[in-house]
């Protein structure tokens, strides 16, 4: 496409500013390392695999009802696969890369992942998604994953690996609800729309909340996704006492119900939006988001907005292509592909998918490069994938922008099952 072949260009003369910023951290540990020797000639054949080049499958809801929430994903995978590429690659091989969209439909990515593993020989994927029809027959043939842990299967599935930690239906940290008691917030209304992914986050931070101290007291799990009337859903709220709300959806359907609230003349303690992270979102809604009672999560990251040096990598290389370094989904993306990074370098010059599984699945210190608000383990936990993410970072709608809170919040795991403290 045109418009692809564009921003891809944009993305590799970006690489001249990108690979020149000093990387810290754990990015440097990482990322750093000169280019190893090339694969020997004695390793068995590998799907996608050659001796210069590994094939990497993105797959993402590039169009559909979700594409607004996850703009930027596939520039920010290929952002960092390029930024490898330009120091050689992964042990002598350069990372490419084929974009497929599943428009945020079961039929459609059962289709694309069929090609991508079937017809164009992917060695892996990359991805972020809303459907899971693609993860039985990604595991049955031992493809590696990485991406957006809002799924099942990044708990599940051995060759999972979500990005910010495993996902875990009865396992979840009280950051959210730390940060919601934090605020001053008592009585907590939860809302979501339907998809899985997002119901199974709210009800696990609702368990989440008589653990700390709070009440869960209003649960709408049929919110429109996008932009919508949000009137019914403020006079729920607004009459059921709640004076803190907890948002999981998409980023526009959380600012039609902060308007709708403020139509209904309701201004709770803390209007906590997932996925708010983008400081023009804030100064294009005017005066909507000004009583700093909204604050802003991310889907698992550090805030683009933080003083971090590896976050002011990231954010200068994004820049330096053009593109928006503050969308909700774009640094998973550049994480993602640094977790992909990370499975090629443990796997050693023999690259299998079963060497690039075993060898991942022993890491318990990933950080993202830096882009995370602590490490993580995706050895077998609190979850056979590891433990999900204890720390979350958030961010408060103030002076028309998003201003990050001095430091990440990292509360204890509870198993939402017995509402008893596991870790």
């Amino acid at each position: 496409m045109p418009g692809q072949v564009q921003v891809h260009r944009r993305l590799k003369v970006a690489l001249a500013a990108s690979v020149g910023l000093t990387l810290v951290g754990s990015l440097a540990m990482v990322n750093a390392t000169a280019a190893p020797t090339p694969k020997p000639a004695t390793c068995p054949a590998e799907m996608g695999v050659t001796p210069n080049s590994v094939k990497v499958g993105i797959i993402y809801p590039k169009t559909g009802a979700a594409a607004p929430s996850f703009v930027g994903f596939d520039s920010a995978v290929r952002l960092r696969f390029d930024q490898e590429n330009a120091k050689g690659g992964v042990f002598g091989r350069k990372l490419t890369n084929v974009v497929y969209d599943d428009q945020g439909s079961g039929t459609t990515q059962t289709d694309v992942g069929n090609k991508a593993i079937q017809q164009d020989g992917d060695f892996g994927i990359v991805t972020a998604t809303v459907v899971t029809t693609m993860f039985p027959m990604l595991k049955a043939a031992n493809v590696p994953v990485t991406g957006l842990s809002n799924q099942l299967p990044f708990g599940t599935d051995r060759n999972a690996f979500g990005a910010s930690g495993a996902f875990a239906s009865t396992i979840q940290s009280t950051a959210q609800a730390d940060r919601l008691k934090a605020a001053g917030a008592t009585k907590i209304a939860m809302i979501n729309h339907a998809t899985s992914g997002a119901t199974n986050g709210s009800n696990a931070v609702a368990k989440t909340l008589p653990v700390v101290g709070l009440t869960d007291i209003l649960h709408i799990a049929d919110a429109p996704q996008g932009a919508y009337d949000g009137t019914a859903i403020a006079l729920r709220t607004k009459s059921s006492g709640a004076d803190g709300v907890y948002y999981n959806g998409f980023v526009d359907g959380g600012i039609s119900t902060a308007q709708a609230y403020k139509q209904q003349g309701y201004t709770p303690k803390i209007l906590m939006l997932a996925g708010l992270v983008d400081p023009a979102v804030v100064s294009q809604t005017g005066d909507l988001l000004t009583s700093e009672n909204v604050v802003g999560s991310t889907y698992g990251t550090v805030p683009s907005t933080v003083n971090k040096p590896a976050v002011r990598t990231y954010v200068n290389a994004f820049k330096a292509a053009k593109l928006n370094p503050y969308s909700a989904i774009a640094p998973i993306g550049y994480v993602a592909a640094d977790a992909f990074i990370r499975g090629l370098k443990a796997a050693g010059p023999c690259l299998t998918r079963k060497n690039f599984i075993d060898q991942l699945r022993k890491v318990n210190n990933f950080d993202g490069g830096g882009m995370l608000p602590a490490p993580i383990s995706w050895r077998p936990g609190l979850t056979p994938n590891g433990d999900p993410a204890r720390c979350a970072w958030f961010a408060v709608a103030k002076g028309g922008t998003l201003v990050p809170d001095a430091q990440a919040v990292c509360g204890k795991f509870v198993d939402t099952t017995t509402g008893q403290i596991v870790g």
